[in-house]
């Protein structure tokens, strides 16, 4: 088994305003835990900006040098996120009219019910919160003696109980799902004109890094949101390619991590995003790993992205839809409060893990050995 000397890794993240600053501390910190594990003791740099969205930090494992280039998009995801009630209250009305009020609903139903019902969260929570609030807000009113003053302080209290509710929702992430939805449904429609560029960006930056011969293995994580950029990106960087056979042995590998990618490919105006996904699925020489988690009730679990919306693969192409199996991961009582906190199990791709099994990240960004001899070691 031939080790790895050297290896490019580009992470593409979700719907997330952290930045690379943020990740950095995540992978430091996470990939010194699993050396308790997998007895891979990673040594991570300090982190550099090359451009104005590529953060890059090394990484050395076992005489492995490992390049992590962070492709940063965070500044597009603050555009659009939306804070007050108003632009919440607009999000909600664009995504019943493009996930739930339309034919495409039934999609969803069928595809992933457990997606479809994340979505609604957010609009329970909301018609709880006014439903309490004004219920909370008029009982109090009604207690004061001056009658002229109840529907003023009535109308006071139910603002601040709205605003706490807003606190309340952003710390349970609630419009966190909010946003990623009406953030793809703009997309499918062609509505974000400024991804374009990033999304060139990204692809020139992948593409040099597989014509580079220096490099052993290119290896392009994506996670949650990431994994939609990740399409059109990897199109583009395969279409920048000088030479085809430097794809061969798997050299080049694609890893989607709690996949939501139906939340753009199911629109029906989404024709250059499937046409992306499908050029993906028929280029064998690229090893494509898709890993999603029946528990992770922010993704389509096990769901392939490609045939779900009506495109085909190439025999021996497409991606290989796994699951990180993280039961096997953790102690059973440790895994059994993950089970109930929704948000920390979407990024559990991301963290370190109580046992070894079938699924490392850092093994799989890090390693000294190829990840196709990895699989081959964990099957």
């Amino acid at each position: 088994m031939t080790p790895i000397k050297q290896r490019q890794v580009f992470y593409l993240h979700g719907f997330d305003p952290r930045g690379a600053a943020y990740y950095h501390r995540l992978y430091r910190e996470q990939a010194a835990q699993q050396g308790q594990v997998n007895n891979l003791h990673i040594d991570v740099s300090a982190r550099q900006r090359h451009s104005e969205h590529s953060h890059h930090w090394q990484l050395n494992a076992n005489g492995t040098q490992s390049n992590y280039c962070f492709l940063s998009w965070d500044d597009i995801v603050r555009r659009h996120w939306a804070k007050g009630w108003k632009h919440i209250l607009s999000d909600m009305l664009s995504f019943m009219r493009c996930y739930v009020l339309t034919p495409n609903a039934f999609r969803y139903i069928f595809a992933a019910p457990k997606q479809l019902m994340a979505g609604l969260y957010p609009a329970l929570f909301m018609l709880l919160s006014m439903v309490l609030s004004g219920w909370a807000s008029a009982s109090a009113a009604t207690q004061l003696p001056w009658q002229a003053a109840q529907w003023p302080a009535g109308l006071v209290l139910f603002m601040a109980l709205m605003h706490g509710s807003k606190w309340l929702g952003n710390k349970l992430a609630v419009f966190w799902l909010l946003r990623i939805y009406v953030f793809s449904a703009r997309w499918a429609n062609g509505r974000l004109p400024e991804l374009e560029p990033r999304i060139n960006h990204f692809a020139g930056q992948i593409a040099n890094a597989i014509n580079d011969e220096h490099n052993d293995e290119v290896v392009i994580i994506a996670h949650s949101v990431g994994t939609m950029v990740a399409m059109p990106a990897m199109t583009r960087a395969l279409e920048l390619i000088n030479d085809k056979s430097k794809l061969a042995n798997q050299r080049v590998v694609l890893i989607t991590l709690g996949h939501c990618i139906p939340l753009v490919s199911f629109h029906r105006k989404a024709y250059a995003f499937r046409n992306s996904m499908a050029a993906l699925a028929h280029t064998p020489e690229l090893l494509w790993l898709d890993y999603t988690a029946p528990t992770d009730g922010a993704c389509f679990p096990l769901l392939n992205p490609v045939t779900s919306c009506g495109e085909t693969c190439a025999p021996n192409a497409g991606p290989r839809m796994l699951s990180p199996r993280f039961f096997m991961l953790y102690h059973p009582q440790r895994y059994k409060k993950l089970r109930r906190a929704w948000y920390t199990m979407h990024f559990l791709y991301l963290m370190a893990t109580d046992k070894p099994g079938p699924y490392d990240f850092f093994a799989f960004t890090a390693g000294p050995h190829s990840i196709t001899s990895q699989l081959k070691e964990r099957s």
